[in-house]
């Protein structure tokens, strides 16, 4: 596959309202519209010059229920129909107010107390009050779906009014406001989601028969309602006329499911769609002279590491503290740029580009051949050795692994490692033997679970990552104790602090190499304005506007 290097980040910042959630400062007259065709058979050529937008998405979901959503491209409909106490407006920013107004953590960092804006109604009428907070988070987190690990510091929630929220921590949590903006923590109309078989009780797994009513519309206080949902098909969101708050000028999203970027790049390049969002490094070639097209390109928080086992028993040789800096040293980091495509990034380190605290990129001239075999040689092995690489069939962002482990084969042999690709598949054994840390040395990817650095202390000795990795606590007690420092500094500057001595500390040492960031392609009709790549949400709907 053709691939070209441009490392480069995309800024996407913009403003946003300061009376709602989804809206930007610029987003016009909710009212200027000029009349969308009703039938669900629209295409963008259709809407050409209307205010109806057409976007294509990827599929592999079966459920727009908020409390269950977890897969990639849910939250492009969860953003757009309902509104969470906080808000990611950028790509590269901290979490933001949105339904909350104000909010303040005890001294202790147990007690997250959160005051309410004022005026939210949901798109049934119905004011917001904290009763529906406590309802929704309690909800995610009584269904047991895959979401609900969100909550697991939440112990209790207590509503002394009806515009206060007091979340009960069971320890210091630094990303709980991260956690508060992901999909399915949205807050939902209580009542009317009640109404059709809802509950937040403890026993809401097996109570809870809400899901067919939230999967043909919805119940938030969002920007839009949605009105259709085909699966596999098709998804229609029209503009809540309800809506509390400051709205854009897009009155209607037909959104296709066409979850082949070949298709994509056709129906964009033809006018039959205006936001394509399964772009690869090949299709956005294809689109580079097509009118009125833009593409962005730009880096996900999705990461490819190297892994190599600090048990000797399944790692041999690169369980070697000075084996593992000679690789760090052997890996041409722009030649895996190139592989994986334009937007790629190397992180700094664990930390990725546009989180909170990271330390930035680590720069492709690292690579040091020479200083590589010197290192080999102090280590013992002056001649190099042999050793197998396992590596799964699975793909990063479309990158396939094994592309990766071909790649990582290529340069060690620079410095006399001659590594066998050894393929398994990930349900045929792979699997279990990366989450039970019995693999020697591998190539993997790293998925964000929410949008805060946190999630990545778990590559830290004594995590879950770090464990896979047989690197225990016990072999850096002064770098494992930084997880808990971590997630204490609910205060963003002693917390930044903190994150870039974990990134210090495991530039050059441990079990884990970052190699590369994913990148993201998005193509786009240039009739629209604030179309950006997003990792929280892969599209914010509600901060395009048709120009």
């Amino acid at each position: 596959m053709k691939k070209k290097l441009l490392a480069m980040t995309l800024c996407l910042a913009m403003a946003f309202s300061c009376v709602a959630c989804g809206g930007s400062k610029e987003s016009g007259d909710a009212a200027a519209t000029t009349g969308a065709a009703e039938a669900t058979g629209e295409t963008a050529a259709d809407a050409s010059g209307s205010n109806t937008v057409v976007v294509a998405m990827g599929g592999g979901f079966s459920t727009l229920d908020p409390g269950y959503v977890y897969e990639k491209y849910p939250p492009v409909v969860v953003t757009a129909c309902y509104e969470n106490l906080f808000k990611f407006y950028t790509n590269d920013g901290a979490p933001e107010p949105c339904l909350a107004d104000t909010y303040e953590f005890s001294e202790d960092g147990l007690t997250l107390t959160v005051k309410l804006k004022d005026g939210v109604t949901f798109a049934s009428g119905n004011k917001m009050t904290s009763a529906d907070v406590a309802f929704s988070i309690n909800h995610c987190k009584n269904l047991q779906g895959n979401p609900s690990f969100m909550t697991e510091t939440i112990e209790s929630i207590e509503t002394p009014d009806e515009s206060t929220v007091v979340f009960h921590l069971t320890q210091a949590d630094s990303a709980i406001l991260s956690k508060l903006t992901y999909s399915a923590l949205a807050v939902l109309d209580s009542a009317v989601v009640k109404e059709n078989g809802g509950t937040d009780a403890a026993d809401a797994a097996t109570a809870d028969t809400a899901q067919a009513y939230l999967d043909t519309t919805s119940a938030g206080s969002g920007m839009y309602i949605m009105t259709s949902y085909i699966p596999d098909d098709e998804i229609i969101l029209e503009k809540n006329p309800n809506y509390w708050g400051e709205g854009t000028n897009v009155d209607k999203y037909i959104i296709k499911i066409q979850p082949d970027a070949n298709t994509q790049m056709m129906t964009l390049s033809m006018g039959d769609v205006d936001v394509a969002l399964n772009m690869t490094d090949d299709t956005i070639a294809e689109l580079e002279s097509v009118e009125n097209v833009e593409i962005l390109n730009a880096a996900t928080k999705t990461v490819g590491f190297v892994m190599m086992n600090m048990n000797e028993t399944y790692g041999g040789p690169v369980s070697n503290p000075k084996v593992q800096q000679a690789i760090r040293k052997a890996i041409d980091y722009a030649g895996v740029q190139m592989i994986c495509g334009q937007g790629t990034l190397t992180p700094y380190d664990i930390i990725q580009v546009g989180f909170m605290g990271s330390k930035g990129e680590r720069k492709t001239d690292y690579t040091n051949v020479e200083e590589a075999k010197k290192l080999l040689a102090e280590a013992g092995y002056p001649n190099g050795f042999d050793i197998d690489l396992t590596v799964t069939d699975l793909d990063m962002e479309g990158i396939l692994l094994t592309d990766l482990a071909q790649k990582l084969k290529d340069d060690l042999a620079q410095i006399g490692i001659n590594a066998n690709i050894v393929a398994q598949p990930w349900a045929a054994g792979y699997g279990d033997a990366y989450r039970d840390g019995t693999l020697g040395f591998t190539v993997m990817y790293w998925g964000i679970d929410y949008n805060d650095p946190n999630v990545q202390l778990e590559f830290l000795p004594g995590a879950v990552v770090g464990l896979r990795a047989g690197w225990t606590a016990e072999m850096n007690p002064e770098l494992a104790a930084m997880y808990q420092e971590t997630m204490n500094a609910t205060d963003n500057d002693a917390r930044i602090a903190i994150l870039e001595k974990i990134q210090d500390a495991m530039y050059e040492d441990g079990p884990f190499v970052m190699i590369a960031q994913a990148p993201a392609h998005i193509g786009y009709n240039t009739r629209l304005d604030g179309v950006a790549i997003s990792d929280p949400y892969a599209l914010d709907l509600t901060l395009i506007n048709v120009k």
